[in-house]
């Protein structure tokens, strides 16, 4: 007895008989429809190839390295104008710091000169005359620069072989005929005994004046006509 199936109009479904077994003529539209798998291996061997073989993509990809690495290099002429420029570039950013360093010095100098003009040092709170600006007044204040070396070793004599040097003598003894001493000569002391020494002996024989310079040294004070 065949199992009882519920009432469509009950439940409100509709069902639809269906068998498990087909047709043969569906089965062969089927098997009409899928290729054989010889007929598949032809296709593919005839087909012409959808994707590119490695050696074409090789290529491919080494003439897309080649065209970037000249582009990033560029022109041979373009390198050399754009060194060109950097050079003077480079050249006109020198020669602008070379003169501003030369025109510094320049500045540096004649300010200097201008204080050695001025041997007088003015300070905030200091009260004077147009007097005193004169060279009169001026002459006053000048000061004679110590030395900053030794002369007997930068002009290399040797000091007991200069006794006939009167204008060296002058500047190593005072207007009295006294020797002097070696904060003013700034002389090693070496160097100052071997003036001293040489000082002395020529105004022990007779060659130079023990109180006063020697004549021809202060022969244009008295005969300012034959300067």
């Amino acid at each position: 007895m065949p199992p009882l199936l519920p009432n469509p109009a009950v439940r409100g479904l509709s069902i639809r008989c269906f068998t498990t077994t087909s047709p043969a003529s569906a089965l062969r539209d089927t098997s009409s429809n899928r290729p054989s798998s010889s007929s598949s291996l032809l296709s593919i061997n005839n087909s012409p190839s959808s994707s590119p073989s490695p050696r074409s993509s090789y290529n491919n990809y080494n003439n897309k390295w080649r065209s970037n690495q000249q582009n990033q290099q560029g022109n041979p002429g373009d390198a050399a104008s754009t060194l060109l420029t950097r050079l003077k570039r480079d050249g006109s950013t020198t020669l602008r710091s070379k003169q501003a360093q030369i025109e510094q010095l320049r500045n540096q100098k004649n300010s200097a000169d201008y204080l050695r003009q001025m041997p007088r040092r003015w300070e905030a709170g200091d009260v004077y005359s147009p007097h005193d600006m004169s060279p009169v007044e001026m002459q006053k204040w000048r000061k004679r620069s110590p030395r900053k070396a030794d002369v007997v070793d930068a002009l290399g004599i040797r000091p007991l072989d200069m006794y006939k040097n009167f204008s060296l003598i002058q500047e190593f003894t005072s207007t009295s005929g006294q020797i002097t001493h070696s904060s003013g000569t700034s002389l090693r002391p070496v160097n100052q005994r071997k003036i001293a020494k040489m000082i002395r002996r020529v105004q022990g024989m007779g060659l130079y004046p023990t109180i006063h310079a020697h004549p021809e040294m202060i022969r244009d004070n008295f005969f300012p006509e034959r300067r």
